[in-house]
């Protein structure tokens, strides 16, 4: 008995230890609430996550900016910048644990969360009017967005950086290591999922991406369900340098069909 008392100790000690782990590898977001540094950003509070809005000029849609795991929302005030200049709205959530956010990161926690988010700009809770938003999602934001549009109809989806699944990622990172791979709790299986993204999308993917290949792009691009579907290949563009100026035109071309 004691024995086998050990041996559950040590396999829970073991299992919190990996998922922890795995928790600070796949979302190493910082906790700091930072204020936006553009006075046109207001800070406001969905559920526990902590979110940046501004609302449209008269005839523009808002966009549904979903970041990426790396960093801190405040890193992509430039593009929210750009983006208001042209007139679109934002709403531009953190991921739990990251900017102030509460909770822990986690595939069910951040699907809901989003859920809550989606149905709060649909409703005019956040940017005065009823919308419906552009899903902008880049890297593991790409697979909250195409999870958010297989059960609702945005007007059109960006995906920056997509992968085919985080497991597939993970494989390709570190082949060494199969069985960690297949322990895995963030599973975000967007391969599986994009049959059902029937909205306009747009795919930027860089060509030299070392973290998710470009194969992963055209897997998604090739099971997506839409009928209006493009993959734009960024020359030269690794996984954190996709804005380039060519990229930005192809985007504000795709955006200002709606």
């Amino acid at each position: 008995m004691r024995l086998l008392l050990r041996l559950a100790v040590l396999l829970a000690l073991f299992f919190g230890a990996y998922f922890t782990l795995e928790r600070l590898l796949v979302y190493p977001l910082d906790p700091r609430a930072i204020t936006p540094s553009d006075s046109r950003i207001a800070v406001t509070k969905v559920g526990s996550m902590i979110v940046w809005t501004a609302a449209p000029q008269r005839g523009k849609p808002t966009i549904l900016y979903i970041h990426g795991n790396a960093g801190h929302v405040a890193k992509r005030t430039a593009r929210f910048q750009r983006l208001m200049d042209r007139g679109y709205g934002l709403v531009a959530p953190s991921l739990r644990g990251g900017n102030g956010s509460k909770g822990w990161p986690t595939e069910a926690g951040i699907t809901a969360d989003m859920t809550a988010l989606y149905t709060a700009i649909t409703n005019g809770q956040l940017t005065g009017t009823p919308t419906t938003p552009i899903l902008y999602g880049e890297s593991i934001g790409a697979a909250v967005a195409i999870q958010l549009a297989t059960t609702n109809s945005p007007k059109a989806v960006i995906l920056e950086s997509p992968f085919t699944s985080l497991k597939d990622v993970a494989a390709h990172l570190h082949p060494q290591l199969p069985l960690a791979t297949g322990l895995m709790l963030s599973r975000w299986p967007s391969i599986d999922r994009a049959p059902k993204v029937k909205a306009p999308l747009l795919i930027l993917h860089g060509t030299r991406d070392n973290l998710i290949p470009p194969s992963m792009g055209r897997a998604i691009l090739a099971a997506a369900g839409s009928s209006q579907k493009e993959l734009y290949p960024v020359q030269g563009a690794g996984h954190i340098n996709i804005w380039t100026g060519d990229a930005q035109r192809r985007m504000y071309k795709f955006l200002r069909q709606f």
